[in-house]
């Protein structure tokens, strides 16, 4: 993997919704870069609504502000192409104060991260599950909640209301669709 000599940290992810690794990678970029230096976007912020982009990303945007309030947040969209992607994803790097060229993009995954190594990009990925947690992923927290299940240990109690209230409001509408 790429060494991490960058200034600024970015992580890209779907947050569909946000869990304890998502928060313990955030946590970590934090740490090495400063709040100031970090900014978190939301991929697929256009995806209509399916069991993978359940949730909306004003409610990914207020579950990520609800744990961390001062982190710089943008939404990118899905585009047709991967220059197209890359070159929209520099510019809100660079309108969030931050510079492209010095970014870090930090992950939970090594897959989550293998487009920017193949565009060259640094990269730092840290391991998600520390042995504290259970695995987790936003796949299995989505499950636990159609399923009916607890996602304690797996999503911050902060934000457990939330998250089951509009997963409970739109599952309804869902499965009429």
């Amino acid at each position: 993997m790429n060494q991490r000599s960058a200034q600024f940290g970015v992580f890209v992810g779907r947050f569909n919704p946000l869990h304890l690794g998502h928060e313990r990678v955030i946590r970590h970029m934090l740490e090495q870069c400063g709040l100031e230096r970090c900014a978190v976007i939301i991929g697929s912020s256009n995806a209509p609504t399916s069991i993978r982009h359940f949730f909306s990303y004003s409610q990914r945007r207020y579950f990520i502000k609800q744990v961390f309030p001062s982190l710089k947040i943008a939404g990118i969209p899905d585009y047709g192409s991967d220059g197209d992607w890359l070159l929209a994803l520099d510019d809100l790097i660079d309108l969030a104060g931050l510079r492209s060229e010095a970014a870090c993009f930090f992950s939970g995954a090594p897959e989550d991260v293998d487009f920017f190594v193949k565009d060259n990009r640094q990269i730092e990925v840290l391991n998600r599950v520390d042995g504290t947690t259970p695995v987790v992923s936003a796949t299995e927290v989505r499950d636990r909640l159609i399923h009916y299940k607890s996602l304690d240990g797996f999503v911050n109690t902060t934000i457990i209301p939330a998250i089951e209230a509009e997963f409970q409001t739109q599952w309804e509408a869902f499965k009429h669709l």
